[in-house]
């Protein structure tokens, strides 16, 4: 399984985070993703821009 995406509370409603490994392999997480459907496309983008080798580091892309 390429991660996850798990529903969590907040005070403006439900949101979505989607956890993952980087290449590294180490683990990582994003959210508050409004909709599930918002949280899966963007686990599908990560597996693909991995698969392809095309994966920039979120910390790394601030510097």
């Amino acid at each position: 399984m390429a991660g996850s995406v798990t529903p969590y509370s907040t005070s403006q409603g439900k949101r979505y985070r989607v956890r993952y490994r980087k290449p590294d392999r180490a683990q990582t997480d994003k959210r508050g993703f409004k909709t599930k459907r918002e949280a899966e496309l963007f686990l599908a983008s990560v597996t693909v821009s991995k698969a392809a080798g095309d994966y920039i580091d979120p910390a790394l892309a601030r510097v």
